[in-house]
């Protein structure tokens, strides 16, 4: 077979079309599992506190939640929600400047996540625990199993301090046993596994952790993160993801709604924002 000059370009401008195809697809599969699993971590707007939401202050009076990952976007709606709920919260931070604008509204507890005697004190007098952690990106390797071990650290320090309520924000690519994904449920861990499998492990992890405690657990999975505040009820499901994205503050609310639920409890509900 004879190959001219016109059949070698028209070839070579298919193979190149395929590469930058593969390149702009590796660019957006890194992209969109970063964002997936770093959403945690990542800072956003400060949110505004919703008027229904004051009205239900007194809620969580005389009670107190210890908060880990307060300094990061879902941890900052948290933070407010709860007090906006009436609680006392309690947050751990390695930074304590970082939530200086709470100054006299909450107890910050300065340390690390894996030292379990910085968690043993976030957890004293508190009645519910919420971790909305995710790897710092700065720290590197160092933050490699950050979920699972700050999970071993809580869930140790609840049982020697009698504390049963534990709820963590996760990712929609942590599978469960009771799953049944869609199409969508399918791509969004198969993006995970692809460019963010260490992440991903760390978390499976976390829910191994949790599944053979005697703990009061939920574990929140959530697809790619909007630091946006509530704007209605999120999407649930305890099969597969609902949608590939949510809002921060609809995290919270829903968070804060179930922390007196049975609803959930042992179990990992998909939330999504339509």
């Amino acid at each position: 077979m004879v190959i001219t000059g016109g059949v070698f370009w028209k070839y070579a401008r298919s193979a190149l079309s395929v590469l930058h195809l593969r390149r702009a697809a590796q660019v957006l599969l890194t992209i969109t599992c970063a964002s997936l699993m770093l959403a945690c971590a990542s800072t956003g707007e400060a949110p505004a506190l919703a008027p229904d939401v004051a009205a239900e202050r007194g809620v969580g009076e005389h009670r107190t939640v210890a908060l880990l990952g307060a300094t990061g976007m879902v941890g900052g709606y948290l933070l407010q929600e709860a007090l906006a709920r009436g609680y006392t919260v309690r947050a751990l931070a390695r930074t304590p400047a970082k939530l200086s604008e709470f100054a006299g509204q909450i107890t910050v507890v300065q340390g690390d996540a894996r030292d379990p005697a910085t968690i043993a004190t976030l957890l004293r007098g508190s009645d519910v625990v919420i971790s909305a952690l995710g790897p710092v990106r700065a720290d590197g390797d160092a933050s490699r199993f950050i979920n699972t071990t700050a999970t071993r650290n809580v869930l140790q320090a609840m049982q020697s301090q009698e504390i049963s309520r534990y709820t963590v924000v996760s990712g929609a690519a942590v599978v469960m046993p009771g799953d049944d994904r869609n199409l969508l449920g399918w791509w969004i861990r198969t993006l995970a596994q692809i460019a963010l499998a260490a992440e991903l492990e760390d978390k499976q992890a976390e829910y191994a952790l949790l599944a053979t405690s005697a703990a009061d657990w939920m574990l929140v999975r959530c697809p790619l993160i909007d630091a946006e505040a509530f704007v209605r009820e999120p999407l649930v499901s305890t099969q597969t993801p609902p949608a590939f994205r949510v809002r921060a503050g609809e995290v919270a609310r829903f968070i804060m709604d179930q922390v007196d639920a049975a609803q959930y409890l042992r179990a990992g509900p998909f939330l999504g924002s339509d």
